[in-house]
């Protein structure tokens, strides 16, 4: 018998993938995107107008990026005016923290700690909290340049190359300079899938701190693109690679170049192309490689032996030399057995165990299996209507004896919104009334507010009317929970992270509990996407019951996200 409690987890995950995957199927797709679309480019411009009534510079910038970011599937011409505003903006935060860093004059030996409280620790000196604030704009900065190179891969780096050189302190903008190298790689593809020769000139650039595996991965994208502007680039990566001293105990990184040129020269030729490296490009390489090998006091095996014996055939013999020496003055005992730090040899492995097996008996499938495989059923419309009413039957009963509260909520919502599917409405509403039965009336904590949330999320599935009203009525009382929540926010956050100037900075400007609490909001685009498709007026409306301006805006931003950001932007983190 399969152990219950791995069932019901089975069982919870089938309901929450099905829950949170369908969709309303009143009118079609197509109809539904032109009509809603056009009501949330309104929606945009109009909290796009909202946004630049926030009090802190943090929120606008993070608010901002995202409506750009969205508006550029709509209107180009509006999306780059809307990005140049943001641009300016950060521009000004970035010299407005170095200004005050400056004017605090040197640097302390220590900074004023903090020793209480529930976010405090590190540097309260005001240095330290610019500190915190400056690295957190670096980290934006990334955020923002990502979000331009979907559309214009050359503004993004403009801007991401361009904003750093604001810090004028020269040691510290080497510093943050030093967490772009992965960022900065990954933005250089994305130059590369339009631009390959701009993308091989940035790529010469980024070359001046050595070469990382990001500038392989960059060079195969440009070779791919152009194999003329692939191959210079490949020359200033192999020119790199000679000028640096290499470590004896790190020439990974040379192998590796050397094992990409090797392959590509072999197919380049025999698709008469150009190849990365010229011939003499990669003999230079093989003979850094190998004098590199040769001095490794440690056994270097045999990975390269193969190129090497190519391009430098000499030095091939002298490898394997030095490897068949290594080889004999290890000591082994006569079974094969390495020796030990204490001169023994290992035990031998353990005698094989034999499993006996009744030739007989057939594995039986679990009850709980068997019903497992008739959920999945449910999803097929030709499976026969007392097939189906038999399933539900034996989902409800098992779903009853799951002892977790929210487990129960979930599962009767995800059975629910398969049973609308097959169009039996009165059905699938039974099953809603007994979720909602399960439902705190007047939610007072973290997990009632949930448990709300995946019962509208159930009904926005097949009965987004009844949604509404349940959504309403959270809000409502969710105001007053945030109400009290900030008013504790601002007692404990002695670092100045979540609230300032009276402003919750919920932007990507927040702090690291700020960005906990907003990091699973993604979920939510499902639910939203559905109730938007039934009514976008309603959904609307839905985010002005919020008192707080900045939480008023950031619902909005997740209905925005549902509605024109698609599905790729489902699978990217919440960084409001």
């Amino acid at each position: 018998m399969i152990n219950r409690k791995l069932f019901l987890s089975f069982l919870l995950i089938l309901f929450a993938q099905t829950v949170f995957s369908q969709t309303v199927e009143t009118k079609t797709d197509a109809e539904m995107s032109a009509e809603t679309k056009k009501q949330a480019v309104e929606f945009l411009r109009e909290t796009a107008g909202e946004v630049g009534n926030l009090r802190t510079l943090e929120n606008r910038i993070s608010f901002a990026a995202e409506l750009a970011g969205l508006m550029w599937f709509q209107d180009e011409k509006e999306a780059r005016t809307m990005m140049n505003s943001v641009i300016g903006d950060f521009k000004q935060l970035v010299m407005q923290y170095d200004s005050q860093l400056n004017a605090l004059g040197v640097e302390a030996e220590g900074g004023e700690k903090n020793y209480g409280g529930f976010l405090g620790g590190g540097d309260q000196s005001e240095r330290g909290k610019l500190m915190r604030k400056l690295t957190k704009a670096v980290a934006v900065r990334q955020q923002i340049a990502g979000s331009i190179a979907e559309h214009d891969p050359q503004l993004a780096f403009d801007f991401f190359d361009g904003s750093m050189q604001l810090v004028s302190n020269a040691k510290l903008r080497t510093q943050f300079e030093g967490q772009d190298a992965y960022f900065l790689a990954r933005l250089l593809k994305q130059i590369a899938e339009k631009n390959p020769e701009k993308a091989a000139e940035f790529g010469r650039k980024s070359l001046a701190k050595g070469v990382n595996y990001e500038h392989i991965e960059l060079l195969k994208k440009i070779y791919e693109k152009d194999a003329e502007k692939g191959a210079e680039f490949a020359e200033a990566v192999a020119k790199k690679l000679k000028e640096t001293k290499t470590d004896t105990e790190d020439y990974y990184m040379l192998g590796s170049v050397l094992n990409l040129g090797a392959s590509n020269f072999e197919k380049a030729r025999k698709d008469n192309k150009k190849p990365m490296f010229a011939e003499q490009t990669l003999r230079d390489l093989t003979e850094v490689l190998a004098q590199t090998l040769l001095k490794n006091e440690q056994p270097v095996g045999n990975d390269y032996l193969k190129e090497i014996e190519k391009f430098a055939p000499a030095r091939a013999v002298q490898l394997r030399a030095k490897i068949n020496t290594q080889v004999s003055n290890s000591t082994s005992n006569k079974n094969g057995y390495g020796i030990g730090s204490d001169g023994m040899p290992p035990p031998p492995p353990p005698p094989a165990v034999a499993i006996e097996v009744s030739g007989n008996s057939t594995p039986s499938v679990s009850p709980e299996m068997q019903l497992a495989e008739g959920l999945k059923n449910l999803q097929n419309k030709e499976l026969p209507k007392d097939e189906r009413e038999k399933v539900v039957a034996k989902a409800r009963k098992i779903i009853t004896e799951m002892p977790n509260k929210m487990a129960k909520i979930t599962a009767l919502s995800g059975l629910a919104a398969q049973v609308f599917k097959f169009g039996d409405k009165e059905l699938a509403t039974q099953i809603m009334n007994d979720a909602q039965g399960l439902i705190n009336t007047q939610p007072k904590n973290y997990q009632d507010f949930i448990e709300a949330w995946i019962l509208i999320s159930g009904y926005a599935q097949g009965d987004a009317e009844k949604a509404f009203p349940l959504l309403d009525d959270t809000i409502f009382r969710v105001n007053e929970t945030l109400a009290a929540f900030i008013k504790v926010a601002e007692f404990i956050d002695v670092s100045g992270e979540i609230v300032e100037e009276g402003e919750v900075q919920v932007g990507s400007f927040g702090g690291s509990m700020i960005r906990e609490l907003t990091g699973g909001l993604g979920m939510a685009s499902g639910t939203l996407r559905s109730l938007a498709k039934t009514d976008f007026n309603k959904t609307r409306a839905v985010t002005n019951r919020f008192e707080r301006q900045e939480i008023r805006i950031l619902a909005k931003m997740l209905v925005l996200r549902a509605v024109l950001g698609g599905e790729k932007k489902d699978e990217m983190p919440t960084d409001f």
